[in-house]
């Protein structure tokens, strides 16, 4: 288990106070300096105080237990699943001879609500396949490679023929809610995907953007934290994934329903979609 530490830190570009990781931090942003509306917290602060700024694969702050798993119940709603069953996690931790995190806890509570996203050549494990090596807890394959959360820190690895490597600019948990936006929307009845053209495609901070675009259609998943993607949604029956690195930007669009995959679609967006459906995965 990730060292905790309390105080303030920097996090999707706003400011919270509580527990952090502390040997999971890089340089600091000084809290006075920001704007108001981008520090989510009402304790007091001076001149002086500083937020540390986390690295991307870090170990789960609160705020991201909370978002996490307020992010998938959004994400399930829009693909028409609302229930979900408490699972007894006895016998696995029995297994694998470990107190399964948190995390793992809430996301295998929704993968067992959903048919398909255990199955594929890249998929996860399902529970009964959960399995520990080099001190992951391997939830995610693609192939033969390994996606797994470090039991000792909480940060995500990847295990490619044999050997287990991690990067502190990588994805940390919220790699799941990557993957099952994408399964999801792919396994919807109605799909596109596409190259996003014009400003859009190199802006930096392409939210606000986005917001003036799907205005009445799409919202921004304000409980997803992922450098370069965004995640879109109508609880109606639609998702969308958007990623973008500074110089390219690719968009992907789901819906279970016809009516309103077509109003998404008329949005003022600059877009050459693929002629072709996206690939299961």
């Amino acid at each position: 288990m990730a060292k905790m530490k309390k105080g303030f830190y920097f996090l999707n570009k706003s400011v919270y106070y509580g527990e952090y990781p502390a040997e999971q931090t890089s340089g600091w942003v000084a809290i006075s300096a920001l704007m108001p509306q981008l520090i989510k917290t009402e304790v007091p602060f001076s001149d002086d105080d500083k937020a540390v700024r986390l690295f991307e694969n870090h170990a789960f702050t609160e705020r991201e237990f909370l978002d996490f798993e307020r992010g998938l119940e959004i994400i399930f709603k829009c693909a028409g699943i609302t229930e979900f069953k408490e699972i007894d996690f006895t016998a696995a931790e029995k297994r694998l001879g470990i107190s399964l995190p948190r995390e793992i806890k809430i996301l295998y509570r929704f993968l067992g609500a959903a048919g398909g996203l255990t199955e594929g050549t890249e998929r996860f494990l399902s529970l009964d396949e959960l399995c520990t090596d080099g001190g992951y807890i391997v939830f995610y394959r693609i192939k033969r490679t390994l996606v797994g959360l470090s039991v000792d820190n909480g940060t995500v690895g990847i295990c490619r023929k044999g050997v287990w490597e991690y990067s502190k600019g990588d994805e940390n948990f919220f790699y799941a809610v990557n993957r099952i936006v994408v399964k999801t929307i792919c396994s919807m009845p109605f799909v596109k995907e596409g190259k996003i053209m014009g400003a859009l495609r190199a802006e930096l901070s392409p939210q606000n953007m986005l917001r003036e675009i799907f205005t009445g259609r799409l919202d921004i998943l304000e409980e997803y934290y992922q450098y370069g993607n965004i995640v879109l949604y109508s609880e109606d029956g639609a998702l969308g994934w958007f990623r973008s690195n500074g110089f390219s930007a690719d968009i992907m669009i789901g819906s279970r329903d016809e009516a309103l995959f077509e109003k998404i679609l008329s949005a003022k967006l600059e877009v050459k979609w693929s002629g072709a459906p996206p690939k299961k995965i």
